[in-house]
């Protein structure tokens, strides 16, 4: 079941952000994930995490949100900065 949520959400944030956008996921006691995406560019994080909050919404049941913990929309230029800096 864990591992089949994974991959619907994978999907679903595919779907929405598709080549040459990034989504990144992983499941530790809860869903977490980055998505890399030029879309994100001109939006303030309130407005990336509404974005990506109604696609959940949208697409899983209230049960399966519940496993999903913090999924953030970055930049590529945000995610190279953050690469670099580690």
């Amino acid at each position: 079941m864990r591992m089949a949520l994974v991959r619907k959400l994978k999907r679903i944030l595919e779907e929405q952000f598709p080549p040459p956008d990034k989504v990144g996921l992983r499941d530790q006691d809860g869903i977490i994930g980055v998505v890399t995406s030029r879309r994100f560019r001109r939006m303030d994080t309130m407005q990336r995490q509404h974005l990506i909050r109604g696609l959940l919404a949208t697409h899983l049941t209230g049960q399966e949100r519940q496993r999903v913990l913090l999924v953030v929309g970055v930049t590529p230029e945000e995610e190279i900065a953050n690469t670099e800096a580690e």
